[in-house]
């Protein structure tokens, strides 16, 4: 087993949309960042794709319930998108201050994967629900968590629809120096009367390992990035279970 290197994240960057989803991760993230005295960092990114949408004469959108169609132009996309920034910026302060942190917010506008990654550069932790909009399947990955859990330099967090960072954390160690770093993530984020179960792998088959973690039971799974982002893989059928998935770089 390699020597454990200590866990820290100084900068919790989260996503927030407005989406039930990305609410649940800024209350994750926000009490990671109470647990690790860590600064928590708002984004919201002004959807490029969609002001693309709405610039085509063919821009209809259909409300849910109800079916009715409306008229999507780019002044009522730009004035969404104000409206659910406020919102986020809302959300985020009030959450930050109830968990008594420091936080940031900022607003940019580009392709939503692009911009996550970017602002990931500079943070020590990303917080992502995994489900992406109109992702009703439970453990159904969206493309910015995906291109997160494949391509960020820090750390990623996916929670699974209706996860929670509770009691009860498993720690996936292959035998790296990143295999070590979570089990000392595992072990700053396991409350203290509860520390971590350590599954110990090197080149334990998916299914295997999948199904120990199952009967443990926990509510957080660490893993260095052994689990490949590719439908199929480890971080696809854990988030399948039910459970958030932090991914230590």
């Amino acid at each position: 087993m390699a020597e454990e290197e200590p866990f820290a994240a100084r900068r919790i960057l989260v996503a927030i949309d407005a989406s039930a989803a990305s609410l649940d991760a800024l209350a994750a993230a926000a009490s990671l960042a109470a647990r690790l005295g860590s600064e928590l960092a708002g984004l919201f990114v002004e959807d490029e794709d969609l002001l693309r949408l709405a610039a085509l004469p063919f821009g209809d959108v259909f409300r849910s319930p109800g079916g009715e169609r409306e008229r999507l132009d780019r002044a009522s996309a730009e004035t969404v998108l104000r409206a659910l920034a406020s919102h986020a910026r809302e959300a985020l302060e009030r959450t930050a201050s109830s968990h008594r942190v420091a936080c940031s917010f900022r607003v940019t506008r580009g392709r939503v994967v692009r911009e996550v990654l970017a602002a990931a550069d500079t943070a020590d932790l990303v917080v992502l629900g995994a489900a992406g909009h109109g992702r009703p399947a439970r453990g159904a990955i969206g493309d910015t968590a995906r291109a997160a859990a494949a391509r960020a330099a820090a750390s990623v967090l996916l929670l699974a629809r209706g996860a929670r960072v509770g009691d009860g954390v498993v720690a996936v160690d292959d035998g790296t120096p990143v295999g070590a770093r979570a089990v000392a993530a595992a072990r700053r984020l396991a409350p203290e009367d509860r520390p971590p179960s350590i599954v110990c792998t090197s080149h334990g088959g998916t299914l295997a390992l999948i199904d120990v973690i199952a009967r443990l039971g926990p509510a957080l799974v660490v893993l260095p990035p052994i689990a490949s982002a590719a439908p199929g893989g480890v971080l696809d059928r854990l988030l399948a279970t039910g459970v958030a998935v932090l991914l230590v770089r």
